[in-house]
């Protein structure tokens, strides 16, 4: 029976076996007649004296068991040793000053390597080890590691310590999965200490910032430079869908296609898409870009709202969507879907701006040949055609022909309404006037040769 019940039966002699309560005591006595100094190693027979230490030991059937351990102190037989007396070592059995015997001690650190603190706490209560979750941590924290492996395909990348303010570089083991090291900072310098302390690597996988491939250069040029998969695949998403919004047109006419009934012809007269080979302006690409992605953003909404009303975690409709629990947050609290965000494209100066004021003034004195302002202009730093001349002073003979002053047109045309924002905040007369508001006064007259506004030509 001994031999099935102790740990170590070569070291122990099982003498009682008893129960208090709902624990199992088993009395033991250590059976070795030599004892080593744990400071010298000289051996000893000299018995000093006997006590008794308690060490929790396997459950029995979801019992507690307790070892109770009838061990010896001995006398150190060198005379020149530190230590006089010391204690019996039992390191088959129990640890010095562990409150559990080694076998347990193997399944607790076990348990809690693979479920953690509370997980392994409520497991083990189950099984009779009745432990704290902090303690399992405190196992997992002295748990020997193993040395890993000398790394030979790395990725690096930057990430951050904390988000948007200190950021840091990781470095992981492409063949194991595991992550090496963290880098204090994103600097190239750091990178390249470390990849020079390491020469075997033969592979590298990183993104296409030029940080991480001039150190890659520099701390190991022996290595091979692969972009990685996440960035292969994210630059591959969005090319597509930069590819796909310009064909909106052809899916269309596929999909329908695609829904016709088989062997249905298409009437010739059918009209199609409208001049579909005509490349579209700026603005209705991005305003089509715009409409496709609000579209997928009231798609993620719905779905977050689903899944918050299915009583879901925070972290799990992240996981689930795709999106960060900042967005998962936000959605949840908003009644109605995100607005879509109308694309904006800054207004720029037209070319003529600078010289409209002399041209509206030499309109007035009666020079009404647009190439000879053209020529006028050019002698004042003016590089461009001559049609956007042409254009002006087109303007300007249908406001003298509807009877309007001169330059009407052309100020009503750069008159920019105000956003309902601004008209809020009370910055419309800095943008221009409002619906239905006067225009702005045309500019100043000035006389010839005045600052700033050249004369006309001598033979005017």
């Amino acid at each position: 029976m001994g031999k099935t019940l102790v740990p170590d039966a070569a070291a122990l002699h099982l003498a009682e076996i008893h129960t208090e309560g709902e624990t199992v005591v088993l009395v033991a006595t250590a059976t070795g007649t030599t004892a080593c100094c744990p400071v010298c190693g000289q051996a000893s027979s000299h018995v000093h004296s006997r006590y008794r230490r308690t060490v929790a030991d396997l459950p029995w059937q979801g019992l507690a068991a307790r070892l109770d351990l009838q061990v010896r102190r001995w006398r150190c037989a060198n005379p020149v040793c530190a230590r006089q007396i010391f204690t019996e070592r039992l390191p088959t059995v129990v640890a010095p000053y562990a409150r559990r015997t080694a076998r347990l001690a193997r399944v607790v650190e076990a348990l809690a390597l693979a479920l953690g603190g509370e997980g392994g706490a409520r497991l083990l209560a189950t099984l009779g080890i009745p432990l704290n979750p902090d303690t399992l941590l405190n196992c997992i924290r002295r748990a020997a590691r193993p040395a890993p492996p000398t790394p030979r395909v790395v990725g690096i990348d930057d990430w951050s310590w904390r988000r948007g303010h200190r950021f840091g570089t990781i470095i992981v083991d492409l063949e194991r999965h595991a992550v090496v090291d963290l880098l204090p900072d994103r600097a190239g310098d750091s990178a390249v200490a470390w990849l020079k302390q390491r020469p075997q690597i033969t592979t590298i996988a990183r993104d296409r910032a030029g940080v991480y491939a001039e150190a890659a250069a520099q701390g190991a040029p022996q290595a091979t430079q692969v972009a990685d998969r996440w960035h292969l695949l994210h630059n591959l998403a969005e090319v597509l869908e930069e590819f796909l919004l310009h064909q909106r047109a052809a899916l269309r006419e596929a999909a329908r296609d695609a829904a016709s009934p088989a062997g249905e012809a298409i009437s010739p007269h059918d009209p199609g898409p409208l001049t579909p080979n005509r490349p579209r302006l700026g603005q209705e690409r991005l305003e089509e870009a715009s409409r496709w992605r609000h579209e997928r953003l009231v798609e993620q909404y719905e779905a977050i709202r689903r899944l918050h009303a299915a009583d879901a975690d925070v972290a799990d409709i992240a996981r689930r969507v795709g999106a960060s629990r900042r967005t998962v947050y936000r959605y949840r609290n908003l009644a109605e879907p995100p607005e879509r965000k109308r694309p904006h494209r800054p207004r720029r100066q037209r070319l003529l701006t600078p010289y409209e004021p002399y041209l509206l003034r030499r309109w007035q004195e009666g020079c009404h040949n647009g190439m000879r302002l053209y020529r006028e202009i050019c002698g004042q730093g003016y590089a461009h055609g001559a049609s956007n001349v042409m254009r002006f002073v087109g303007q300007l003979r249908r406001d003298e022909a509807a009877g309007q002053p001169a330059g009407a047109g052309a100020r009503a045309k750069a008159a920019r309404v105000p956003s309902a924002r601004r008209a809020r905040q009370g910055g419309a007369g800095a943008v221009g006037p409002a619906r239905g508001g006067a225009l702005p006064a045309p500019p100043k007259r000035s006389a010839p040769g005045a600052a700033g506004v050249p004369g006309p030509p001598a033979d005017s």
